[in-house]
């Protein structure tokens, strides 16, 4: 049964007993005297007590049904978030893997600067990911790349930003620590190989 519903059939129920207790009243049924002070202010105070307890029990059970939906809620949240952080690791997986394939496709094509920048960014998404088997691989096609590439090659800027936004998010993860002196030198490598145009 619906609270609504419950409301109405407790206000017709109200309604009709206050109807029925004015016209047995008026109708004088079962010789009525007159009433005191003392026993209108008992009546009064014990119809009150009445509505009070009713009201408290009411907000009571209302609390309680709150309660209820609100766990509800907690647990629906707690799924969502887990599936929300299983679809980004699902998603930082599939990024790995799709720039690791360009990668080594730039790499046979002897784009050298191009399998570079798909390296770092599949290194950006494997070291997000919670286990990942493949940074040591990444980390020798980086070095292997960065030493073929030709001192003085030229890159947009563009190319530079996207390889230091990937390498501001690889210096963040809390796994970088195991990396950084290796990760280091490999940018020391391409810093010196590499200029911006119009430099």
């Amino acid at each position: 049964m619906k609270k609504g519903n419950l409301a109405h059939i407790c206000a017709y129920v109200s309604l009709a007993i206050s109807i029925t207790l004015l016209v047995l009243w008026c109708c004088n049924v079962g010789g009525f005297t007159v009433v005191s002070l003392d026993s209108f202010v008992g009546v009064i105070v014990a119809l009150l007590a009445i509505i009070v307890t009713l009201a408290v029990g009411w907000q009571i059970f209302n609390v309680v049904d709150i309660n209820r939906k609100i766990e509800k809620l907690s647990i629906l949240e707690e799924k969502l978030n887990k599936q929300e952080k299983t679809f980004k690791q699902q998603n930082f997986k599939s990024q790995e893997s799709i720039n690791f394939i360009l990668g080594c496709e730039s790499g046979s094509d002897e784009d050298y600067l191009s399998a570079f920048r798909f390296y770092m960014f599949s290194l950006k998404y494997s070291i997000q990911l919670e286990t990942s088997s493949n940074i040591k691989v990444l980390l020798n096609a980086l070095e292997k790349m960065a030493n073929k590439i030709e001192s003085g090659s030229v890159c947009t800027a563009n190319y530079l930003n996207a390889i230091q936004t990937s390498s501001n998010i690889i210096r963040q993860s809390p796994n970088y620590i195991f990396i950084k002196e290796w990760y280091e030198k490999i940018i020391t490598i391409f810093n010196s190989k590499v200029r911006k145009e119009n430099e």
